[in-house]
């Protein structure tokens, strides 16, 4: 049986941006220009439901001192205000990625949360994620 290819991410209706305790705990609740690492590279780093179990072996393994837990949160494009202006999807690792330009209100464009705990395998464990 032939596996079947990832949706195209261009057509989500939801992001996640994954982020450490620390990163999480230091949220303001709006103006958010993102992490260090965003801020590096000038844009918000998110990722579709499909590519969140890679940017987490890519990003976030045990050997990257990241700790045993990390939060995932869900934007829904709905939430993400200008977004044919602002977000952009852009190539990366063989595929495209979402990008936002300019800031996040966390309080209001956040709209669920999840905390994952790394498994005695190595790998952070995902529960289902919409698209």
């Amino acid at each position: 049986m032939a596996q079947q290819s990832p949706p195209d991410p261009r057509t989500c209706t939801i992001l996640y941006k994954i982020l450490t305790p620390s990163e999480k705990e230091s949220l303001p609740q709006n103006e958010w220009k993102g992490t260090e690492f965003d801020q590096k590279d000038g844009f918000i780093h998110l990722s579709t439901s499909h590519q969140t179990a890679g940017t987490l072996e890519r990003f976030f393994s045990a050997s990257s001192d990241v700790g045993d837990t990390l939060y995932l949160l869900a934007l829904p494009r709905t939430n993400i205000v200008d977004a044919q202006n602002r977000l952009k999807f852009e190539p990366a690792a063989g595929t495209e990625f979402g990008h936002i330009y300019g800031t996040l209100d966390p309080s209001k464009d956040f709209a669920e949360e999840y905390r994952l705990e790394r498994g005695s395998d190595g790998l952070f464990s995902l529960p289902e994620l919409p698209f």
